[in-house]
């Protein structure tokens, strides 16, 4: 990326959150200098952004567009209507509720996190790997990337197992712009009804 061989958008916020957030603290220094240089860090405070884009909470969007950036940024983590991944929450019925409340959550998804989608970070002698656990025995854990691969570590190969204060949902989505969010919450609001 600093080279300019790799564009910034090229990595999912998800990814973004990974390298910044990592245990060791030279890669997370450099990813978030990197992502602060590239104009891709999200902002500190997430207030401010939710007051700045919650107004598109009530306008209309197109489903059908909304639908394309949902399958473009989302579907990797979440699951609609039978299509998706597992790494965040099951979407169906998300459109019984309020718009807004829905918007806050894309903007703020920190703000309230279920231990659940907590990401943790599993340092191994070879490896870093962050995710959601998704199962876990007395010999192994099996974690969920931000790109819904599924990793299964032996207890005895996990050097540093850490629960961060983030959820495995990404800051920063406003990213995609107004256009996409009011198209986004207009595909969401389709679903109404749990399957």
């Amino acid at each position: 990326i600093q080279a300019g061989k790799i564009n910034a958008k090229d990595l999912l916020p998800q990814q973004w959150q990974s390298l910044t957030a990592s245990p060791d603290p030279q890669l997370a220094s450099r990813a978030q200098a990197v992502q602060k240089s590239a104009g891709g860090a999200p902002s500190a405070d997430r207030a401010e952004i939710v007051k700045k884009f919650i107004h598109l909470a009530d306008q209309a969007g197109d489903a059908a567009k909304g639908k394309i950036v949902f399958e473009k940024n989302c579907m990797v983590c979440h699951a609609l209507e039978g299509r998706g991944g597992q790494v965040g929450p099951e979407l169906n019925g998300v459109g019984a509720r309020p718009r807004s409340d829905i918007l806050m959550q894309i903007l703020d998804p920190n703000r309230s996190v279920e231990g659940t989608y907590r990401q943790w970070i599993i340092k191994t002698k070879d490896d870093v790997i962050a995710g959601r656990i998704f199962a876990e025995s007395k010999t192994s854990i099996e974690l969920l990337d931000p790109a819904g691969m599924k990793h299964v570590i032996p207890r005895e190969d996990i050097v540093v197992l850490k629960a961060t204060d983030k959820g495995v949902m990404p800051e920063g989505l406003e990213a995609i712009g107004p256009q996409d969010l009011t198209d986004l919450l207009e595909y969401l609001a389709t679903s109404k009804v749990k399957r």
